[in-house]
């Protein structure tokens, strides 16, 4: 048997914690009492200010700090965006297929559209967000999903994703499959090679093809792809699902049920989608594959020393692109406030996760504590452990991930 574990929790009910009550003592002595409230008066108006302004401040703790980038402030940001259709790619096996527009933060991006080939439901088509991993460098890749020659063996093996994009969609489900700002057909604001990339010892990075790595930046000096990205791609999966819940329909009568709206993520899109659902409540369920769901520290730690995305020690980059942002924006965003591990509280949907227990590009304990996290909050999950070693999942195990995929989604349908 391929999965190993298959956990579920259902909603519970959190009971609020009992107050602690205290009592004290009647009045001994009146004169002591008196000139003892004679001093506190003094005290008190001098540090009312001071303890109201302490107040406010353990306040924003706790809540985050509410800076741009952060997950309570897309929390509460509006997201406003429609659907036009670019072109149609052709009509494939099982379903059609369409190049997609919608807007995000004024920037235009695409994104592949698949609908399935057989009669919309009453309500519509059920809908599924997917939203991939880390490029890397090779962000002009998924401009090859675009393609008109889709049952060709050759473009069912660019990736895992192609594979899922038509399974889906022959499965019912239309399918947008995104690219996040600066990716494939996406535009950006700006992509500036800057100097070359260096590991830790200040050599200049080498990929595996031997190439160098150039360090690119964005029109504010931000290293592209860095790590507060994945915020700006979060923001662009919460426009595209605005996009889909105010358009019920699309010109060719593909007709959308925006009351059965699902999203997926693989990887770094894990931690997006992850993002998303703390933040919305559009999203009906989600599905994360080998999620990056953990804090942006323990993510540059397990990569340290990886040299191709990062400049030498990532926890430095870190703590330096922060720095940056706060001071281009004049804010106090840390790193803390874009983790969704730090906002269960928010989720209120099921939340499905899938792993290999010896995924070696990322810890599949991050997504089994994000499981337990999730629990600890009265959060529905399920959760599938499966042997080997595949960040990407293939044969027996990627069948095995699309029908628990496939009947998690459609338990929560409504009809």
């Amino acid at each position: 048997m391929g999965v190993i574990m298959h956990l579920r929790c259902s909603v519970a009910q959190v009971r609020p914690m009992n107050q602690a009550r205290t009592r004290c003592s009647s009045l001994q002595r009146s004169s002591v009492w008196a000139g003892t409230l004679a001093l506190m008066a003094i005290f008190a108006q001098n540090a009312a200010g001071q303890d109201a302004a302490a107040e406010v401040q353990v306040g924003a703790d706790a809540a985050g700090s509410g800076a741009p980038l952060s997950i309570p402030y897309l929390s509460r940001r509006e997201y406003r965006s429609t659907l036009r259709v670019v072109r149609k790619l052709g009509d494939f096996d099982g379903y059609g297929s369409y190049e997609i527009e919608f807007d995000s933060d004024k920037l235009a991006l695409r994104a592949v559209m698949n609908v399935p080939a057989t009669t919309a439901p009453a309500h519509g088509y059920p809908v599924l967000i997917m939203n991939h991993g880390n490029a890397g460098n090779d962000w002009e890749r998924f401009a090859a999903y675009y393609s008109e020659d889709q049952d060709s063996e050759e473009y069912r093996n660019l990736s895992m994703h192609t594979r899922l994009m038509a399974r889906y969609a022959k499965d019912g489900f239309v399918v947008l499959f995104q690219d996040y700002r600066g990716h494939g057909r996406s535009e950006t604001r700006g992509q500036h090679p800057g100097n070359w990339q260096l590991d830790r010892y200040g050599n200049k990075a080498v990929n595996k093809q031997g190439q160098l790595v150039p360090r690119v930046l964005d029109d504010e000096g931000l290293r592209f792809n860095g790590w507060l990205y994945s915020a700006y791609y979060t923001i662009d999966a919460l426009n595209l699902v605005a996009a889909v819940s105010s358009q019920p329909s699309l010109p060719g009568a593909v007709k959308l049920d925006a009351g059965n709206l699902f999203m997926w993520g693989h990887s770094l899109g894990g931690d997006v989608t992850a993002r998303a659902f703390t933040c919305s409540r559009r999203i009906k369920a989600v599905s994360l594959w080998s999620p990056a769901t953990t804090s942006l520290w323990d993510q540059a730690h397990y990569y340290q020393y990886d040299w191709i995305y990062a400049d030498g020690i990532t926890m430095e980059n870190l703590f330096t692109e922060l720095q940056t942002y706060n001071r281009l924006h004049h804010t106090a965003l840390r790193a803390r406030d874009m983790a969704p591990n730090n906002f269960i509280e928010q989720v209120r949907g099921p939340v499905q996760v899938q792993v290999s227990i010896g995924d070696t590009g990322v810890r599949s304990a991050w997504g089994i504590e994000y499981v337990y996290e999730l629990q600890e909050y009265g959060v529905q999950t399920s959760l599938h452990v499966y042997p080997g070693t595949d960040h990407s999942f293939k044969g027996e195990v990627l069948e095995q991930a699309i029908q628990a995929d496939l009947a998690f989604f459609r338990a929560q349908m409504r009809e």
